[in-house]
């Protein structure tokens, strides 16, 4: 069965808005551990509010000169891996490897754990990784916790409607100050 893994940067108070100021520069160090993870991963899940935005911003990378080397590495597995953008609104995904689905998210992420593949990385955006959550489908936390309180936003917990019992399996200190905490669902 395939693991579906949720990995979002948040501040230590588990803000995730839009304005992204209080994300830590990323570093070497920081990316080198995300390709691990993508090495593990052949599907990518988005909700369709942040879909145009990402899908613009990695296609970009690929043709402009401005972007870093790791933004281009991320930018042509993006490219080559498979995402299921998950809106009630879009028509047309607007990339060869991206697919729209509109119907109960639960049945379609249950449908997807029980295909063969690697693992499943929920991407965003918060309202629907929260929606994921809900579902209580998702196996493996992965919290960028960015070293910042902000006080005000729009939290990745808001909106959970069940408790969700977690194990801690891993932590991790990176080099900018962020701190990865893996959780297991339990």
């Amino acid at each position: 069965m395939r693991k579906i893994i949720l990995a979002m940067n948040t501040t230590i108070d588990g803000i995730v808005t839009d304005e992204l100021s209080w994300m830590q520069p990323d570093t070497d160090q920081t990316w080198e551990n995300f390709f691990e993870m993508l090495a593990n991963v052949d599907l990518l899940l988005l909700g369709g509010g942040m879909w145009t935005d990402y899908k613009n911003y990695w296609k970009r990378a690929l043709s402009e000169p401005r972007f870093s080397q790791n933004e281009i590495k991320y930018a042509r597995y993006a490219e080559r891996t498979k995402h299921i953008i998950f809106s009630s609104t879009l028509k047309d995904a607007d990339w060869a490897n991206a697919t729209i689905e509109s119907g109960d998210l639960k049945k379609i992420i249950l449908g997807i754990k029980s295909e063969s593949g690697k693992d499943v990385q929920i991407v965003g955006g918060k309202e629907f990784a929260s929606s994921v959550i809900n579902t209580g489908l998702v196996d493996e936390y992965r919290i960028m916790m960015n070293p910042v309180l902000v006080g005000k936003g729009k939290s990745l917990y808001d909106n959970l409607i069940t408790q969700h019992k977690l194990k801690c399996v891993k932590t991790e200190l990176m080099d900018n100050g962020v701190v990865i905490l893996t959780y297991k669902a339990i």
